[in-house]
């Protein structure tokens, strides 16, 4: 099983010297990155919490993202005055 392994990473290698253009003296980049590169594609797939939630978290997901779209405009307003002047004090305010 080894030897199909080091079979693998010198095919891999041998591939990225060749979509590299062929540079010399470079083959322990290219064998580390094969071996990198096959590591990373057997590994196991790992699943986030999002992807790990239930049915019914994903129904509720999908039924607030109905109520509140992305598109809906901030839900507050701009509390500045235009035209006001800096030096007299906003009304109710003690100065």
């Amino acid at each position: 099983m080894a030897e199909n392994a080091e079979t693998q990473v010198r095919e891999r290698a041998y591939l990225l010297w060749e979509k590299e253009g062929c540079l010399d003296g470079r083959d322990r980049e290219f064998r580390e990155r094969a071996r990198l590169l096959l590591g990373v594609e057997s590994a196991p797939l790992m699943i986030t919490p999002l992807q790990a939630r239930s049915a019914e978290e994903a129904a509720v997901d999908e039924a607030v993202a109905e109520i509140f779209p992305d598109s809906d405009p901030p839900a507050f307003a701009a509390t500045a005055r235009v035209g006001a002047s800096s030096e007299q004090p906003a009304p109710g305010l003690n100065g």
